[in-house]
């Protein structure tokens, strides 16, 4: 299940729609493979000063401490292997990465508040001009 929330009034960022969408779909897709069966996942859009702010959170397992500030590098993976045929290479959320420092943005994890799962962050410089 999904939850969204934004302002009434528009976010407005100055950027590429298309690298938008595919920084999105990454942080869905890692959300969705981290989340604790049967829980909801947020997808939140709200300003915060000059900047908007982007986040996608799961419940799930808290982020391991010694990995927080390298989950967006790449080839960087902290999922268990459970026995699938198909590797995981550990780019989506380098992609991420490389998707936000494009628009001027800034990637982070971070854990819940409430301590149980994590939000990705995206904060991008609001734009001036419509």
């Amino acid at each position: 299940a999904f939850s969204c929330r934004a302002p009434a009034q528009p976010c407005p960022l100055l950027g590429m729609p298309d690298l938008i969408v595919q920084m999105l779909d990454k942080l869905v897709a890692n959300a969705v493979d981290f989340c604790t069966p049967n829980s909801t996942i947020d997808v939140c859009v709200a300003r915060s000063g000059d900047a908007v702010v982007l986040e996608v959170c799961n419940e799930g397992p808290p982020l391991p401490e010694a990995m927080s500030d390298r989950l967006f590098q790449s080839m960087v993976s902290i999922r268990e292997d459970k026995g699938h045929d198909i590797p995981h290479l550990g780019l989506g959320l380098y992609i991420v990465r490389l998707i936000a420092e494009a628009h001027d943005a800034r990637a982070r994890a971070l854990d819940r508040a409430d301590g149980k799962g994590v939000c990705m962050q995206i904060t991008f410089p609001a734009c001036t001009q419509v």
